[in-house]
């Protein structure tokens, strides 16, 4: 039993891919980079690193970095964080800091300090959100929604990096993500009734059967007014329309007014997840 690492994700895929979509829902963030990743999108210029847990010959855990990223705990089996975190000191990996399950980030966490002068902080508290059945605003506001184009790509980069800035996390490589995503019709704007675009929300590619949202902003001068409520229900349309079996996303916990709209749009609770930053 151990911990093996590559910085190939088309080796590491024909590792973790069974395993991944196994549980598609609860893999969605895995799913997604991986993806990207192996369609040639890049986060920096430092190596990726992709890791899975063999025992005999079944994967039964799957981690992954892409910088400057944290280090995502997608699937690690029980007893197995001491060695993923002996294994990564004597790779001399450097992880900026570690997401997954609270539980499981604060294990990592206490033994990837011990002995060190560095401190593990909580950066973030997400919770993850799956539909149910699809209630729509009852009075949507004025205006109507539309796919964006590419000649929408600036507002869009615009808003997906404000967006990045209010809750905290790391922008790197948006305009690669929001390209692609307005290539493949996964970005949808709500226009008041003047034309002018008030709101925005984006998807991931449908993958596992999972279409994951997010971001979904609107500036602060157009809040409380619905916008987003509306946006985000007409792309959570397309994306079962397109046909996702489950559509999900994740919130900050913090924000009691974001989980609080999805869930009247027929969101519900599926778990939790942590990120925390190492620093001296």
């Amino acid at each position: 039993m151990a911990w093996e690492f590559t910085d190939d994700v088309t080796v590491y895929l024909e590792r973790v891919w069974p395993l991944l979509v196994a549980h598609p829902v609860d893999n969605t963030l895995a799913l997604t980079v991986v993806e990207a990743a192996r369609a040639g999108q890049r986060w920096s210029d430092e190596p990726m690193l992709f890791g899975w847990y063999q025992q005999g010959s079944q994967v039964s855990g799957a981690v992954l970095q892409t910088p400057p990223y944290e280090l995502v705990l997608a699937v690690v089996p029980d007893g197995a964080v001491d060695d993923l975190v002996i294994t990564l000191h004597a790779r001399q990996v450097w992880v900026p800091g570690v997401y997954g399950d609270p539980d499981l980030v604060e294990c990592f966490a206490k033994r990837w300090i011990a002995g060190t002068s560095w401190r593990a902080v909580v950066s973030m508290h997400q919770r993850l959100y799956a539909l149910g059945t699809l209630h729509p605003p009852a009075s949507p506001p004025a205006g109507g929604a539309q796919r964006a184009g590419r000649e929408d790509f600036d507002l869009a980069l615009g808003w997906f990096v404000e967006f990045a800035r209010e809750i905290g996390a790391r922008a790197a490589g948006l305009e690669r993500t929001v390209g692609r995503r307005i290539d493949h019709g996964l970005v949808w704007l709500w226009h008041d009734p003047a034309g002018v675009v008030v709101s925005l929300a984006g998807r991931n590619p449908t993958l596992g059967g999972v279409a994951r949202l997010g971001p979904v902003y609107t500036p602060p001068q157009h809040r409380r007014r619905g916008y987003g409520a509306a946006v985000t229900a007409a792309c959570t349309r397309d994306a079962l329309c397109g046909g996702a079996q489950h559509v999900v996303l994740f919130t900050e916990l913090a924000n009691p007014t974001s989980n609080a709209l999805y869930q009247r749009l027929g969101y519900r609770p599926v778990s939790d997840r942590t990120i925390t930053t190492f620093m001296h």
